[in-house]
């Protein structure tokens, strides 16, 4: 089984708009799709979130009028989680049920082969951090009862992995022993993420966990030092299952979306002090 792995798009309803006052994301994504021409034996399509910045009917219209197509292109299942920047109720009503993805919340995509893709939505209404209530975590419980023939992806917006950057640390994953607990022993083989916006591997009950990076900017967990920053990139991962453990491949291009002649310059440097004042406002 092969996977196509997107995240964080940030698309807006108001497409003159720009990520930081400079990333186009509407553009950032056609054109790192039109670099994956010519891929094929995709068998299923996984967004994990933030696939709207603003939340409007319109971006996901937007997002649906660029991915619905790609899929079709494949002839592979499409489906979407909900990030920190979505508002679920909004993408239930933009998405009518029967098109290719089911309308937001928790819910269960099949793939071919008998294998099934389990969508949770993390997302907290006007935070940045993700949770998942004690119902979800039932609701999991319940569908991982009955394993699935082909194996489960699990798909989440934020990691189940504890945070590179103390910007990402404010803004992660909370109860992650709870949900190991409902993880262990089941046919799950992977659980792909975003929020970070760059590559990360891990593991969760003895599960693999990739974080893909993100299409409308990178985040460079390594070189900014005590700041925080990112980069204008997009990225995209391969995830293929069969035998054996995981295999996963990423790439990273230059943003399609850039507006700023100076490509080498961070789209933010956030430092610690600037940093403090986010985590005021969306952390826990």
């Amino acid at each position: 089984m092969r996977i196509l792995h997107l995240t964080d798009t940030h698309l807006y309803g108001d497409r003159d708009a720009r990520h930081y006052d400079r990333i186009d994301t509407t553009a950032a994504l056609r054109g790192l799709l039109a670099r994956l021409e010519g891929l094929a034996d995709i068998d299923a399509v996984v967004h994990t979130g933030d696939a709207s910045e603003d939340g409007t009917a319109e971006s996901y219209r937007l997002l649906h009028e660029i991915l619905d197509p790609f899929a079709a292109a494949l002839d592979a299942p499409l489906a979407i989680v909900m990030g920190n920047h979505d508002v679920s109720a909004v993408y239930g009503e933009a998405v009518a049920p029967g098109e290719r993805t089911a309308p937001s919340q928790d819910r269960v995509v099949p793939l071919a082969g008998g294998a099934r893709v389990v969508v949770l939505d993390s997302s907290v209404p006007g935070a940045g951090y993700g949770h998942l209530d004690p119902e979800q975590l039932d609701w999991l419980r319940g569908v991982l009862a009955e394993p699935a023939p082909g194996g489960t992806v699990l798909a989440i917006h934020h990691p189940p992995l504890v945070a590179a950057t103390p910007l990402l640390r404010g803004l992660d994953l909370d109860g992650l022993d709870e949900l190991a607990a409902g993880l262990g022993g089941s046919d799950v083989r992977i659980v792909l993420s975003g929020h970070y916006h760059h590559e990360m591997t891990g593991e969760i009950a003895g599960i693999p966990v990739h974080v893909a990076p993100g299409i409308t900017n990178v985040v460079d967990p390594v070189g900014a030092g005590a700041d925080e920053q990112s980069l204008a990139l997009s990225g995209v991962s391969l995830v293929e299952l069969g035998e054996g453990a995981p295999r996963v491949v990423s790439s990273v291009f230059p943003n399609a979306g850039d507006t700023l002649a100076d490509a080498e310059r961070p789209v933010y440097r956030f430092t610690p002090d600037q940093v403090a004042q986010i985590l005021e406002a969306a952390g826990r």
